[in-house]
């Protein structure tokens, strides 16, 4: 039997708690922790990106009900006053803006550590080749062995 994904949407207690502020508040955070995400990684200073993850995956969640909302319940925005309309929308472009400049942190960090690594298979590739004694007794070269690394990630 095939599953099929739905989307969850958020019942009805929490629809009635929500509101455009909390979501303002929620979307400022976030641009903020990846702004702050990307300087960490920008500056190599991975291990205290870890510090920012559970809120990073909160802000994300929250957002995302806030989206189910407002896919079922326009009027969510409509009912807002202009100005705060205006301060969402400028607050959505930035963290657009924050997404986008996280998202190439990452890749750039990404490539340059896979070509470490790999750099560092093909050094010990080189020094691990054991060597092999022929008829005669002299020591040959073996052929190139291939070496295998394994780096262990969190996705």
């Amino acid at each position: 039997m095939q599953t099929q994904n739905h989307t969850m949407l958020p019942n009805g207690a929490i629809v009635q708690s929500m509101n455009i502020h909390e979501l303002m508040d929620a979307t400022l955070r976030l641009s903020d922790v990846l702004a702050e995400e990307t300087d960490l990684i920008r500056a190599r200073r991975y291990s205290e990106i870890t510090k920012l993850h559970d809120e990073k995956l909160r802000l994300s969640g929250l957002l995302e009900t806030y989206q189910s909302v407002l896919a079922t319940k326009p009027d969510f925005i409509r009912n807002a006053d202009e100005k705060t309309r205006e301060e969402l929308l400028y607050l959505t472009d930035d963290l657009a803006v924050s997404v986008r400049e996280n998202f190439h942190a990452v890749a750039v960090a990404k490539a340059v550590n896979g070509r470490v690594l790999q750099a560092m298979m093909d050094v010990m590739s080189e020094h691990q080749r054991p060597s092999t004694y022929g008829a005669s007794g002299q020591s040959l070269q073996s052929a190139n062995l291939a070496l295998s690394m394994n780096l262990n990630q969190k996705a």
